[in-house]
């Protein structure tokens, strides 16, 4: 199951201007314009994406003039979700309608704090996002603290508490965001909380989990937007989770200690690869795609793996869900020892996605010298830190 929106393949219209002079658009139905003030921003590059489910795509980038400002005319089709970036911290995330005439006012050296006109679902995107910011700070406190005390003598006892504290705050905020969304089941906004994370790999929401608030919210939605295409891909994605929940002979998700599927795919040298062949060593199997932004991102903590552990008995067996060859073949890392990279060009209809009961990417699992899984979806920082436990 493909539940994820940024995942699914949606097909979005836009016609966008480079220009933002009103007198070269032609179709002043359809004009769109966000404008604002980036205090001490002067010559600040800003640009502005359409947030496609697959990919960001560029509509303009501008720099602000002496006092800051900058201002976007263009045209869109319905109501979207777009990209406001002006600094490397992030980026402001605007929902727009034609006709909208939004206003923003941020600071230069960091995405917060900032205020939003012209668009109350831009605002309650703001607020939520405000709260998710110091979530995320919390959990990332937590996880200093948690690799601080490695190696002290009451080390079990600390970390409980850690946990606890971690539970704590992530149940919090899923019931805030759940209010939320049955507070403001009119507004676009809500499907930005519905899909929410904590970190990869660790949604808010899970549809199988949270089965609830995805129908309040697609039957919030879909009534209000039935032709965006985000609300559409949700619309799919709860019918997708009825049907994975209402048959009874769903395959049993694999859970560590078990014995890691065997396959063969095709490596981008063209030679067919097994993933036993690579038994005797600790495999980072790795499933991803290069038209995913979160997947892409990973990859450099993946190098980070490799060149820390490259002298050890440690390999990366890395599967693209892609089915462009040359757009695949481009976004690889290759020239590394004991990094394999294979795809049978299917995307989500790849023999990997049931084997393994693949419902996002990026997913991956750490096997054994045998072949049996010791752990289920690791990224960033954590994933470093999970191989330095076995890579000794």
């Amino acid at each position: 199951m493909k539940y994820c929106w940024l995942a699914l393949l949606l097909y979005v219209i836009l016609s966008a201007c480079t220009s933002t002079n009103e007198s070269d658009i032609r179709d002043k139905d359809n004009i769109i314009t966000i404008e604002g003030i980036i205090e001490n921003g002067e010559d600040q590059l800003v640009t502005l994406d359409l947030m496609a489910p697959a990919e960001f795509i560029s509509i303009d980038s501008m720099r602000c003039d002496k006092n800051g400002k900058f201002n976007f005319i263009f045209q869109g089709k319905g109501l979207n979700f777009y990209s406001l970036k002006f600094t490397v911290d992030g980026y402001i995330t605007i929902i727009a309608s034609p006709g909208d005439n939004i206003f923003v006012n941020a600071n230069s050296g960091s995405i917060y704090p900032y205020n939003i006109k012209g668009s109350e679902a831009s605002e309650l995107v703001g607020t939520l996002a405000r709260k998710h910011k110091t979530v995320l700070e919390e959990l990332r406190d937590i996880s200093i603290q948690s690799n601080e005390i490695v190696g002290d003598a009451d080390y079990t006892e600390k970390k409980l508490i850690l946990n606890n504290r971690f539970d704590s705050i992530t149940n919090a905020f899923h019931d805030y965001s759940d209010n939320f969304i049955r507070e403001n089941p009119g507004s676009p906004a809500i499907l930005i909380a519905l899909y929410n994370q904590f970190g990869p790999g660790l949604p808010v929401f899970d549809p199988l989990n949270d089965l609830d608030i995805y129908q309040f919210s697609d039957s919030a939605l879909f009534a209000n937007f039935p032709e965006n295409s985000a609300v559409k891909a949700l619309h799919t994605q709860l019918f997708t989770a009825l049907q994975l929940i209402n048959n009874q002979n769903r395959k049993r998700s694999l859970t560590k200690g078990m014995s890691a599927p065997d396959f063969v795919m095709e490596s981008s040298e063209g030679k067919k690869i097994p993933l036993t062949k690579l038994r005797g060593k600790y495999v980072l199997l790795q499933i991803w795609a290069s038209w995913s932004k979160p997947s892409v991102e990973e990859n450099r903590y993946l190098e980070k793996c490799m060149q820390q552990f490259e002298d050890r008995d440690f390999a990366i067996y890395q599967v693209s869900l892609d089915n462009d060859r040359d757009e695949w073949l481009k976004s690889i890392i290759t020239g590394v020892p004991n990094w394999f990279n294979v795809s049978d060009l299917k995307k989500w209809d790849s023999a990997i996605i049931n084997l393994y009961n693949i419902d996002q990417i990026p997913a991956n699992f750490l096997i054994d010298p045998n072949g049996k899984i010791l752990e289920i979806n690791m990224f960033g920082e954590n994933l470093i830190n999970t191989l330095k436990k076995y890579l000794r």
